[in-house]
């Protein structure tokens, strides 16, 4: 047996070397995958072998135990097996487990590895973006709960954790009914600026596009599509499409049928302008939202287009070229989302129509 370099310094001369931490039953499976190149991981040795295995830099023997782990994952071990992963540096292992606890959220946080975390651990999966959840009363719930554990030491937490509980996308009935009657909350000025601010979305909805955050943001990206023709007729509708669970929902429809529309997302909201309706050009832009599920008219373009090239910049919807039903356009126009407004801006030098439009560094490419 050739033991890694990092074992052959002082030792290098004794006839008996002592490795800590290395139990006799751990060394011989050890020694047998050396002369075999064959590993048996069982839930009773795996904790010890890993850490051995990276000890002696036996890269079969560590892959063997990730791969074990990572198929024995479980709401009730992944944060810790997550954890495990990290202090032997398994990168694999280690997203494999903070996948699978994003995933499994409402189960996770029933176990007693989530409530034994500290509160920058809570606060690092709570924020997540990715963790699957139909809606964010088991964040908020998980929340309370885990600060309910030990409530001495950890009421003055719950404030910086709320922060990160998107609280506007509860439903008005649970946030009067369950957010504010929690004792925790009552009994906090900034908890309740927090669940204020919830209320706020909901009651002033005409305000929404500028409460956009963090806080308003839905966890999961989702694709949407609205409009289009088939061959036979112009359409209205609108899916959407969740890559978490490989499924089409349908969604409120348009008020106006169209294709070669425009379509751009700007704080949180859908933005639906111009297009074809099978008899006319349109100039009509129609706004969707996603927390009340309807479409809603806002001021149409000064130009009616088809085929137009849309992008988003600093709070501006900027739509440029199209097709107006005799001629390809160079102009470009700008609807302010604060001010539902649109201005004029410079042409393009050469008219085009179905046009690519994005943002790169501050400017508008088309």
């Amino acid at each position: 047996l050739c033991l890694p370099s990092n074992l052959q310094l002082s030792e290098k001369d004794k006839p008996c070397v002592d490795i800590q931490g290395l139990t006799a039953s751990t060394m011989e499976i050890l020694l047998d995958f050396v002369y075999t190149e064959t590993v048996h991981v069982t839930v009773e040795n795996v904790q010890e072998l890993l850490p051995a295995a990276c000890l002696l830099q036996l890269k079969g023997v560590k892959q063997a135990c990730c791969e074990f782990l990572e198929s024995q994952l479980d709401p009730s071990n992944c944060l810790g097996i997550r954890d495990f992963a990290e202090t032997h540096n398994c990168v694999d292992l280690m997203q494999a487990a903070e996948v699978f606890s994003q995933k499994h959220f409402p189960e996770v946080v029933q176990h007693e590895e989530f409530i034994l975390l500290n509160q920058e651990e809570v606060e690092k999966l709570i924020k997540c973006d990715e963790i699957q959840v139909d809606s964010e009363e088991p964040v908020f719930e998980a929340v309370i709960n885990w600060v309910k554990h030990s409530k001495k030491e950890r009421e003055a937490s719950l404030p910086k954790l709320l922060q990160y509980v998107r609280m506007p996308l509860l439903t008005p009935r649970y946030i009067t009914d369950v957010i504010d009657t929690e004792p925790f909350i009552r009994c906090s000025l900034q908890c309740r600026d927090l669940v204020d601010e919830a209320k706020k979305f909901h009651l002033r909805p005409e305000l929404r596009s500028q409460m956009q955050g963090p806080r308003t943001r839905a966890r999961l990206d989702m694709i949407y599509v609205s409009g289009g023709f088939d061959g036979s007729r112009r359409h209205t509708s609108m899916e959407r499409y969740d890559p978490n669970i490989d499924q089409w929902s349908m969604l409120g429809d348009m008020q106006t049928a169209r294709e070669g529309a425009g379509l751009v997302v700007a704080n949180g909201v859908i933005y639906c302008l111009g297009g074809y309706d099978g008899l006319n050009i349109l100039n009509s832009v129609e706004r969707y939202d996603p927390h009340t599920g309807h479409w809603t008219n806002v001021t149409p373009m000064a130009t009616k287009r088809s085929g137009a090239g849309v992008a988003l910049l600093n709070d501006h919807i900027y739509v440029v070229g199209g097709f107006d039903g005799t001629a390809h356009l160079s102009s470009v126009e700008a609807y302010n989302i604060r001010t539902d407004s649109w201005t004029t801006v410079t042409s393009m030098t050469t008219p085009r129509c179905y046009v690519g439009a994005t943002v790169l560094r501050g400017r508008l490419y088309a």
